[in-house]
């Protein structure tokens, strides 16, 4: 029988036991083992989430709940749930050994603050549940820190996913949560790409100066460069979105705002022919190494260091205004 520590450093997660922890933490340890600039981690196992569901004092509550729920309780089950999961107390052996781990990573990272996420185990539903949610930055205090790993937990039973998982006719405990407490990188450039498997293998990328984000009500877009596979390296056309406003992500504030660009900096591309060069080199590594395509997010931190934070399955891009091109 497979038995691994209720709490591992990333780099030795045994990324084959996404049960134990979650799809992006099995994803990250998969580039750490092929030498990647991932950031340092530790990884809260699902075997926490499922030891706190069955001795939080509100365990009996949350499983009358599951077992009563269909869609016309779905919003005030997922609400009250998610309520007892935030706000029930941590037993202390837990409390302390996720303590225990957040000291130790402290004296192993550069950075002042860490970033905690989401790590889900999902079968055949709810895969947006291990890419955006639950994600939280620039966080100093263990109290905080701790408090936010619930938050975590409280994800596998938002509205969406116990949505996803009534329509599939799965067991509305499905999704299993590992939580990854990991080394902040302070973004100057963020993004992601991923190659064009329709076509010619060609790499698409986009990039945002500081957070990473996409089209929004407020206007909010990404640069998209799309390198094609006969000239790799030399992007041959280059879109710019018109970045009205960028997302940031201050030292204070575990959450990115939207904040105004700087003028020069509204038509400017984000990234240099370097950085484009570098990147398409690290995704034709990346394919190289994995069979899976994935969609890889990326950070280019201050000192210009390229960061490696996910690897995710690929995404569609579209809606970007083309207003140039480059004919190297």
């Amino acid at each position: 029988m497979y038995v691994a520590d209720p709490i591992l450093k990333l780099a030795d997660v045994d990324y084959s036991r996404s049960d134990t922890f979650g799809e992006r933490a099995c994803a990250l340890s998969r580039l750490l083992s092929k030498g990647y600039n991932v950031p340092f981690g530790v990884v809260v196992s699902t075997k926490v989430f499922k030891k706190f569901l069955n001795v939080t004092p509100g365990a009996k509550r949350i499983d009358y709940l599951i077992n009563h729920l269909n869609k016309s309780n779905l919003e005030k089950t997922a609400e009250e749930i998610q309520e007892i999961i935030k706000y029930s107390p941590l037993p202390m052996s837990i409390a302390n050994q996720i303590a225990e781990e957040i000291y130790k990573l402290w004296d192993r990272i550069n950075s002042e603050t860490v970033v905690v996420r989401t790590s889900a185990h999902v079968e055949d539903t709810a895969r947006h549940i291990c890419w955006g949610r639950g994600t939280y930055f620039h966080l100093k205090e263990t109290r905080e820190i701790i408090n936010l790993v619930k938050f975590c937990w409280a994800s596998a039973f938002s509205v969406d996913v116990l949505s996803d998982l009534l329509n599939l006719g799965l067991p509305p405990d499905t999704v299993r949560i590992a939580v990854i407490i990991a080394e902040m990188i302070t973004p100057k450039v963020s993004g992601s790409f991923s190659f064009d498997s329709e076509k010619d293998g060609g790499v698409f990328i986009n990039a945002n100066w500081g957070s990473r984000v996409f089209e929004s009500s407020e206007g909010i877009s990404c640069d998209l460069v799309n390198v094609r596979n006969s000239e790799i390296g030399e992007p041959t056309e280059i879109f710019v979105s018109f970045k009205d406003k960028v997302a940031e992500i201050p030292p204070d504030h575990r959450y990115a705002i939207t904040v105004e660009n700087l003028p020069e900096r509204k038509n400017q591309p984000v990234l240099t022919q370097e950085n484009i060069t570098t990147l398409v080199q690290l995704a034709k590594k990346i394919r190289k190494d994995f069979e899976i395509n994935y969609d890889i997010e990326f950070v280019f931190d201050e000192k210009g260091t390229l960061w490696v934070l996910d690897a995710i399955p690929k995404a569609h891009k579209k809606h970007f205004i083309k207003i140039g091109n480059s004919n190297h």
